[in-house]
C-alpha cells in the first residue's frame, strides 16, 4: 500500500513537510498545498518558495494548482515541468465557499460539460506546447517537457450521483491519478463516506484510483481495505496531523511516543524559523497545527487557551510544555 499526504492549506507547506519526513519517514507522496494560476501568469513568493526544489527536503512532491483557465494550467504545468516536477495535479476538491464560488475547486464539478471543455483544451494544449503527458499515447522526445496530470476530485455538488457524470468525463483524458473523496461539495468534511460510490468509481473509471476521506485511526484503514481490496493506494490528511506515526501502525509498527512528539515539535519549530521571519508568522502557523495535534491529548482545550493567547515563543514553548505535562498523550483513542 502506498501512502500519499493530503495538501492542508495553511498548514503543510515546505517546513512542515521537511520536519514531518524528519520525524516520521515513510510517506510516498506529499502534496503542495494549492497553487493559484490566475490571469497575472506568475506565483506568489510564498509559492514559489514552497515548490523550489532547493527548499523541500521530501523523496516526492506533486504541486497541486487551483484554476478553471485552461491557459492557466498548461501555464502553471509548464513552470512546474522547469522546476523537474513529473507530475501536477488538478485541485477540484477544495469545497470552500469562496473558491466554489469562483468556479474553482470542487466547484468545477457544478457543470461536468464545462469541466470536460476544460481538460479537452488543458491536452490540446499541452500537445501544441509539446509537452508530453502520456508516453503510451504521445510519445516523447528529447526537445519535450514531460509531466503527467492527475486529479483529486469529489463526487459532485449536492448528490453523490452526479459523480456518474464524471466518471465519464475523466475516462476521455490520459491522467495519472484521480484521487477521489467520496463526498460532494455541500457536504465538506462532515458526515459519512459514500463508499457505494467510491465503488462505482472502481467499477467505471479507467484510471489508477486513490482513495481519500476519513482514515484517522487504524481502524478506519482496515474498513476501507476491506471494501476496497482492488486500491493500493489512500490518501491522508487530518489522520496524519492528528497522529503523525499513523503510517507506520498502519505498517505494523508502534505508536509514537511523547518523546516522539516533543522532538517533531522542535523540529517543526526550526524548519519554521527561516521561513516566517518573526515570531507572530511562527506562532500563527504552530498554533494552526495545534488545533489538530491537541485532539491527541486528553483534556487538552483548557491548555490549548494558553496556547492561543501564547504572544511570543518563550510563552508559547512554556504552554505547550505545560500542556505535555498535563495530559495525557493518547493518539488512538
Amino acid at each position: 500500500m502506498k501512502f500519499y499526504f493530503a495538501p492542508m492549506e495553511g498548514i503543510t507547506g515546505y517546513p512542515f513537510r521537511n520536519a514531518f519526513q524528519q520525524c516520521f519517514p515513510g510517506i510516498d507522496r506529499f502534496y503542495t498545498p494549492f497553487l493559484s494560476a490566475n490571469d497575472t501568469f506568475s506565483f506568489t513568493t510564498r509559492e514559489k518558495r514552497d515548490t523550489d526544489p532547493a527548499l523541500n527536503k521530501v523523496s516526492d512532491l506533486v504541486p497541486q494548482i487551483i484554476t478553471n483557465n485552461a491557459e492557466m494550467f498548461v501555464w502553471a504545468i509548464e513552470k512546474m515541468s522547469e522546476l523537474g516536477y513529473k507530475e501536477v495535479n488538478l485541485n477540484l476538491g477544495c469545497p470552500s465557499g469562496t473558491v466554489v464560488a469562483k468556479g474553482k475547486g470542487s466547484g468545477m464539478l457544478r457543470y461536468p460539460d464545462r469541466l470536460d471543455a476544460f481538460l479537452e483544451e488543458t491536452f490540446e494544449l499541452l500537445d501544441k506546447n509539446h509537452i508530453s503527458y502520456d508516453s503510451s499515447v504521445n510519445a516523447s522526445t528529447s526537445s519535450e517537457k514531460q509531466v503527467s496530470v492527475s486529479v483529486k476530485t469529489r463526487l459532485g455538488i449536492h448528490d453523490p450521483s452526479e459523480s456518474d457524470r464524471l466518471i465519464a468525463v475523466y475516462n476521455r483524458y490520459p491522467l495519472s491519478d484521480v484521487i477521489v473523496h467520496s463526498r460532494v461539495q455541500k457536504e465538506f468534511y462532515k458526515g459519512e463516506i459514500h463508499y457505494d460510490h467510491f465503488r462505482k468509481f472502481i467499477e467505471g473509471s479507467k484510471h489508477h484510483l486513490v482513495y481519500n476521506g476519513d482514515i484517522v485511526t487504524k481502524k478506519d484503514f482496515e474498513k476501507v481495505k476491506a471494501l476496497f481490496p482492488e486500491i493500493d493506494t489512500v490518501m491522508i490528511g487530518r489522520g496524519l496531523l492528528i497522529n503523525p506515526s499513523l503510517i507506520r501502525e498502519l505498517n505494523g509498527g508502534e505508536p509514537c511516543t511523547l518523546e516522539e512528539i516533543k522532538a517533531f515539535h522542535e523540529a517543526l519549530i526550526e524548519s519554521y524559523i527561516p521561513e516566517m521571519g518573526s515570531d507572530a508568522n511562527l506562532l500563527y502557523k504552530v498554533k494552526e497545527y495545534w488545533s489538530w495535534l491537541s485532539r491527541s491529548f486528553t483534556d487538552s482545550e483548557r491548555y490549548m487557551k494558553d496556547i492561543r493567547k501564547a504572544k511570543n515563543l518563550p510563552e508559547y514553548k512554556a504552554a505547550v510544555r505545560n500542556l505535555m505535562a498535563n495530559c495525557k498523550f493518547e493518539p488512538n483513542r
